[in-house]
């Protein structure tokens, strides 16, 4: 069980970047891209340090 937990949230946390990607990479504001870049670095962390 153990497995599949950590491959949903791997999958989880993809679908994460995915969404965000797009955002990040057509700002035109760097300040705001750089909050979104930020919560998708928690998000990473958060990922690494639970497992």
């Amino acid at each position: 069980m153990k497995t599949f937990e950590k491959f949903a949230a791997l999958v989880g946390l993809l679908l994460l970047v995915a969404f965000f990607a797009p955002y990040v990479h057509k700002l035109p504001q760097l300040d705001i891209s750089l909050i979104l870049l930020g919560g998708i670095g928690l998000a990473i962390y958060d990922f690494w340090t639970t497992h």
